[in-house]
This record gives structure tokens, sequence and C-alpha cells, in this order.
């Protein structure tokens, strides 16, 4: 599986067709392990041979309801080592370490943004670092409203499909989603998974029956052949989490970044 560096959105599935490649957006949760190592973890993600296209940035919350165990417990530490959704706006925000990390999309409950402020947060979120955001408690109503704001900040809604999506809503979340489309793999929260369901090919195909953005695979995909199998489904890439965080905790402190390029480079 070839992965490339695909940034705008315009061209995005264009280049996916023309050069058969597969988008890998590995996701973390900010400030874990801890805050010291968030920025080395970026551009470790970042170096040219972990064929990442984007970086997935959980903002840690008290209550995440679409993420399992493993996610959870990183954002509780994360919370901990006080993290919060201003503190990682103020430190991407800092023009000299943004260098050499590909675009970021933010992943967060609504709640976080709603403290910090909406409109405020896209303003200030530095831009071309981060593609957009995805809000997986943002009803798809509510979400219709804020499509301007992005537009005016230059900034993706990243939408979420299930696999119990029924056809007129996936049409509608086809239509307005920014970038590409996340379909989640399976029913229930975020971890890794022994199996994946073959029912995944269809929902892809029904995704791509109605748009022609990229669809990019989530939740449950741990490993470098789950990940192909998806691709092979008609997927357009990937996002890995769940595997990344327990490679983190489980990883002694000076072999963390040693042993996450190594793993990253498996999807190569």
């Amino acid at each position: 599986m070839i992965y490339g560096v695909l940034r705008y959105a315009p061209t995005f599935y264009n280049d996916l067709e023309m050069k058969k490649q597969s988008l890998l957006i590995p996701y973390i949760t900010a400030g874990y392990p801890s805050k010291k190592l968030f920025i080395p973890i970026l551009k470790t993600l970042s170096l040219s041979d972990s064929k990442a296209n984007f970086i997935e940035v959980g903002v840690p919350h008290s209550d995440p309801l679409a993420d399992g165990p493993v996610i959870q417990e990183s954002s509780k530490i994360a919370l901990e080592n006080g993290v919060t959704l201003r503190w990682i706006v103020e430190t991407l925000c800092t023009t000299s370490l943004q260098r050499g990390i590909k675009p970021l999309i933010l992943f967060s409950y609504l709640n976080p943004i709603l403290k910090y402020g909406f409109e405020k947060l896209l303003k200030d979120l530095p831009k071309p670092l981060f593609y957009g955001l995805i809000i997986p408690d943002l009803p798809l109503e509510e979400a219709e409203k804020y499509l301007p704001l992005f537009k005016k900040h230059r900034l993706n809604l990243i939408l979420l499909a299930a696999p119990t999506t029924k056809k007129t809503k996936l049409k509608k979340i086809a239509k307005m989603s920014g970038g590409f489309i996340y379909l989640v793999a399976v029913t229930g929260v975020t971890g890794e998974r022994k199996k994946l369901s073959s029912d995944l090919k269809v929902k892809i195909k029904e995704i791509k029956s109605f748009t022609s953005k990229p669809v990019a695979v989530g939740f449950g995909i741990g490993n470098a052949k789950q990940a192909k199998e998806v691709i092979s489904f008609g997927a357009d890439g990937v996002v890995v989490g769940s595997a990344i965080i327990k490679l983190l905790k489980e990883s002694k402190n000076n072999h963390r970044l040693l042993k996450l390029k190594k793993f990253v480079k498996t999807f190569s």
C-alpha cells in the first residue's frame, strides 16, 4: 500500500485516483503521555518515511463517549497533565514549532469547543497547519448551520458515517462533509478489533454512489494487514488510533518515538 501527501480538498480525490495512493491518518491524544512529548510525537509522525497524510489530534475530554478504554485512559492522563484545548491551540500557534508537521485534523467533542468559543476556535487555529475538525457529538442538523463559518475560516468540517447510517442521512453527510467522509468501521466505541465486518465493503460502495469525496475508515484499524483489507474494500484511507496510544503507553520513555516511527512505517 502506498501513501502520499494530499493536502488540499479541491485536488484531493483526483490525486488519489491518478496516483492510486491511500490516506494514512494517525491519531494521538494531545499531551499524552506527557506535554513535552506532544510536538516530538507530531514531528515523528510527520517524517517523510512515515507516509502519514494528516495527523488527527484528539482534545482530551472528561466524557469521551465515542472512545474505547485505551483512548479514554489517554484522555484522562492528558487532562491530569493539564492539557486543554486552549493549550493545544497556543502551543501550535508557535510558528517555530509548526515546521515539519503534517496537516492536522482536530478531533474534539462539542463542549470544549463551545467553552473556547466556536468561531473563535476556527479563527485561532493556525492555517494551513490545520486542515479541519471532527466533532463526533455534533448533530447533523446543527453541523449544517456551522458550515458557513468553516468556509469563512478555510477549514473542513469532516463528518462521521456509521455502518448503521440510513441512506437519506448518508446522502446528506456525503454532501456536507468537507475534505473526506470518515466512516466508522464498527458500531460502538474506538479500539482495535480482531476482525472487520465484510459489510464494510457494502457501506463504502454506498457512500461512493453519492459522492466523489474520499472515504477514510477508522475505529478498529489496528495494524497494516487490516488497513490493506479496508483499502481492498474500496476505502481511500484509514485512521489508526488506539494501536498508537497503546504503543505509547507500553513503550519506555527513551524508546517511544523510535517504536512509533517503526510502527507507522509498517503501513507503507
